[in-house]
């Protein structure tokens, strides 16, 4: 559920972004892997080396199959539906390989208007509702509905077009109007929730398909930043947070299996329970912006000064020769 959000707010604010960037100057499709790629890696490296060290994979590496390895360095480990591979090492990362997957994606798509935007939508989306109607048996459904890269790229072509509708209309909703659709796509959210919990036993419409509307509308009631929700989230600590949420992402599995292990905490007891989870939300918490402010940010700022740097050169030498 929470990776389709991720997955939506992606479409929508890498499609905002590249516009925007495009508004502001040439900025090629060069340029925008460059920017994503440099965002993605060095935190995706760090944490893989994290779980290397931390859970004592160097002392037999050996063992360790050279094709996961090699898949999981270079994000394509999502594409293989096998488990050891997809979650093998830091068992987030299978999400940003389909990430990956969508920015590569992203810049064929960003081509097509938006009428061959929900035809290719809608026919992903026939054939996941076909495999749900007749799976099929030699594929891991939680793969295939769930990890499969292809079978994702509907939730980050959504984000898309609702950027393009913020993009085509000049609604600019007041504080009150605000309030009320941030309100509404919360309470949706609830119905949803309620619905799938009490209703659905299918695991893949429980968790992926059902909740899009929801996931939607609240992307788009929060885009607009007009109610008091929105403005609450604008607190500079949540903008902190917000900025840091990516290495929160990559970080917080690692934590709490090492918090795991050395607090093994009691499924009975409340006061254990709570303390485990105090405890690795605020290391999560802690560790991630530490990481974004003292490595994922220094590192994505100096990539992408690299880049420019060097872009301007061969400009610049191409306009003298």
């Amino acid at each position: 559920m929470l990776v389709l959000v991720f997955y939506i707010l992606s479409g929508f604010i890498i499609s905002y972004s590249f516009n925007r960037h495009q508004e502001n100057g040439i900025f090629g499709y060069f340029d925008f892997m460059v920017f994503r790629i440099s965002r993605l890696f060095p935190v995706h490296i760090l944490t893989l080396l994290s779980f290397i060290f931390f859970f004592g994979v160097y002392l037999n590496f050996d063992a360790v199959p050279p094709l996961s390895l090699l898949s999981n360095i270079f994000l394509m480990h999502a594409f293989i539906p096998q488990a050891e591979y997809y979650f093998g090492f830091n068992s987030v990362s299978w999400s940003i390989s389909c990430e990956l997957f969508f920015y590569v994606a992203f810049c064929f798509l960003v081509r097509l208007k938006s009428k061959y935007l929900v035809i290719l939508l809608l026919i992903i989306l026939v054939l996941i509702i076909h495999s749900l109607i007749t799976p099929p048996t030699e594929l891991s459904q939680h793969w295939l509905f769930y990890i499969n890269p292809i079978f994702r790229l509907p939730d980050f072509i959504i984000g898309m077009l609702l950027c393009r509708i913020y993009f085509s209309t000049s609604f600019s909703p007041s504080t009150t109007i605000g309030n009320i659709m941030e309100l509404t796509s919360i309470a949706l959210l609830g119905i949803t929730v309620y619905i799938s919990s009490n209703f659905i036993s299918d695991m893949n419409l429980r968790f992926d398909l059902f909740f899009i509307p929801a996931m939607a509308s609240i992307v788009m009631a929060f885009s607009y930043n007009s109610g008091l929700l929105s403005r609450v989230l604008s607190h500079p600590f949540m903008m902190l947070l917000g900025e840091a949420s990516f290495s929160f992402y990559m970080i917080h599995w690692i934590i709490i299996s090492k918090a795991n292990e050395m607090m093994t905490p009691n499924p009975n007891d409340h006061i254990s329970i709570l303390s485990f989870i105090g405890v690795t939300i605020s290391l999560s918490i802690i560790f991630s912006i530490s990481i974004y402010k003292g490595f994922e940010l220094p590192i994505n700022k100096k990539i992408r000064g690299l880049w420019i740097k060097a872009k301007h050169s061969r400009i610049t030498s191409a306009s003298l020769s």
